[in-house]
């Protein structure tokens, strides 16, 4: 990717904070040669080329960086990242989501979204959690004045707040209501709450940095809210609880203050009644009809994943037997798994830019959703909640289509994707790799294909052997089920080959999808074989990983002698 340095000196004065792309973006840069959101976007990243009256002509690529990974990469050892992620003596997931803050950039709110309040932000509040945090990043933003150019005003940080000290203080009061609740039908256990500790945590100097941190960190990993259309002082109360949850799981994690582990407990609580009560919704007709349900879906696989994330054995189980299978109905009730785009992206204004990405979230809810039953599967053997033949609706866009700031950024991007065939709703694709003459339709559909879509696919392979194994194969063979992954490892390896080997990667779980083929080939050979002795292979569900991990550490052995 074509990219100049930092100039080295500047003149007096205040100095642009951003590169060009994120100056005109209006968000956050880390100021790396490139910077990491445009590593993340496939977008050039150049200093000083751009002044502040200028209007943002930079040009889009999709062209994807040499590298998006920190990682060291150990090509020798297909199972990596595996082995690492399911080793008992790692408790939590650093290889992963902390790793993932380590190699995208904070993107900080905007202002614009906040009316004056009477409280200020304290200015050593950002870096008492995120060490490096500049209060200038986060205010120092490019206004648009009446002739539409772009000046470097500083915003009043008084502009920042508005109603939302009032809506924390709603939540904090919500959580005690819990607590206490269930502290009386819970007897014995202990979920009170400390009003000090939760006053301290939910201040509105607080929020910035927690949401920030959320999509820095295990957004990557679950990207189902859409950072740039966010309002936080309009968003239902159960999304966010969980983001700013899971920010300040993340941001205290740098070195900052840790909270009491039961505030999640209490949390996951509240979402999850609230989750309960959307049962009896009626089947919506549209998106504009799903934003008050769907966020408190989104609101539960947020608190679903950061509490698997804990390690806590009965917290896994809790969330493995009675929280997820909430979660799956939930969707499949108001008709998720089905939905379909009213339109392809184009040219959008400001308006139809915003009811396509309504459209896509319902989308990415059930992609992830579906992505969430798969990891319980592969992980702890839990039998799958949703069927593949549920699987009706769309494939997500990109995440450089869906991470857009704007419209206009939208429309570029948009523009650069070459015409081909549309992709088949999950089912169809999964129904056509499993068929021994369907080439030339695997062929044409590949080349729309992204790392999100062939993780989604690799998922759906171990969902069916999974299944297969456990009493289908006297009406699916595995050598079906093995056709299909040698067809995926065709997509993945022509689509490797023509964008480079790490271009299809990207932050989050897809850059592992090719680990997660070695493990289903290596299943799908010892599940069919004789005396074999493994507990993975049982089929039985359990709350930790060693299963796994003993099972790829006898792959491992396997392979050297």
């Amino acid at each position: 990717m074509p990219c100049q340095p930092p100039p080295a000196a500047a003149k007096p004065g205040r100095k642009k904070q951003s590169c060009d792309e994120c100056f005109y973006a209006k968000t956050a840069c880390d100021r790396a040669s490139p910077c990491s959101r445009c590593q993340s976007l496939g977008k050039p990243c150049s200093f000083g080329v751009q002044t502040p009256s200028t209007e943002n002509t930079s040009s889009v690529s999709l062209s994807p960086s040499p590298s998006l990974l920190q990682f060291p990469q150990r090509r020798s050892d297909p199972f990596f990242f595996l082995a690492h992620f399911t080793d008992p003596s790692v408790k939590q997931d650093k290889l992963a989501i902390a790793e993932t803050a380590k190699c995208s950039t904070r993107r900080h709110l905007d202002p614009v979204y906040f009316q004056q309040e009477e409280q200020l932000l304290p200015q050593d509040s950002l870096t008492a959690y995120m060490p490096g945090f500049s209060v200038a990043d986060l205010f120092l933003q490019p206004l648009s004045t009446p002739t539409g150019h772009l000046s470097m005003e500083f915003m009043p940080e008084s502009a920042f707040f508005s109603g939302i000290s009032s809506r924390l203080n709603e939540i904090t009061m919500i959580l005690v209501e819990t607590s206490n609740s269930m502290n009386l039908t819970n007897a014995g256990q202990q979920n009170q709450l400390d009003m000090a500790e939760l006053n301290s945590l939910f201040t509105t100097s607080n929020l910035p940095v927690f949401i920030s941190a959320f999509f820095q960190s295990l957004h990557w990993h679950l990207p189902i809210v859409h950072f740039p259309t966010l309002d936080p002082a309009k968003i239902s109360n159960p999304l966010l609880l969980a983001i700013f949850l899971s920010g300040a799981t993340y941001a205290t994690l740098q070195d900052g203050p840790a909270f009491a582990s039961k505030i999640l407990d209490v949390a996951e609580e509240y979402i999850f009644r609230q989750l309960a009560e959307l049962s009896t919704t009626p089947y919506p007709s549209s998106a504009p009809h799903f934003p008050p349900s769907l966020e408190v879906i989104q609101g539960a696989l947020i608190i679903e994943m950061l509490q698997f994330g804990q390690g806590d054995t009965g917290t896994r189980r809790r969330i493995r037997i009675i929280r997820h299978p909430c979660v799956i109905s939930t969707i499949r009730s108001l008709g998720v798994l089905k939905y379909k785009r009213s339109t392809t992206p184009d040219i959008c204004n400001d308006e139809t830019w915003r009811a396509a990405i309504a459209e896509e979230v319902c989308i990415r809810i059930a992609c992830w959703a579906f992505l969430a039953d798969g990891f319980l599967t592969v992980c702890f053997n839990n039998h799958p909640a949703l069927s593949i033949f549920e699987m009706d609706c769309q494939f997500p866009w990109s995440s450089a289509l869906f991470e857009a700031e704007n419209a206009s950024s939208f429309n570029e991007i948009a523009a650069t994707y070459k015409t081909g065939r549309p992709l088949p709703s999950l089912k169809e694709f999964i129904t056509r790799l499993l068929d021994e003459n369907a080439t030339d339709d695997l062929v044409q559909w590949s080349r729309s294909l992204v790392g999100e879509h062939l993780l989604i696919l690799i998922y759906a392979m171990h969902s069916l052997a999974f299944q297969a194994r456990t009493g289908l194969f006297g009406w699916i063979s595995t050598n079906s089920i093995k056709r299909a992954a040698e067809n995926w490892r065709s997509i993945w390896d022509s689509v490797s080959s023509i964008v480079g080997k790490e271009g299809i990667h990207h932050l989050g779980y897809p850059k592992h999808a090719e680990e997660l083929w070695w493990l289903l080939t290596a299943t799908l050979d010892r599940a069919s074989g004789r005396n074999v002795n493994l507990r993975y292979l049982d089929n039985a569900a359990t709350d930790d990983l060693e299963s796994l991990n003993h099972f790829i550490r006898d792959i491992k052995g396997s392979n050297r002698t």
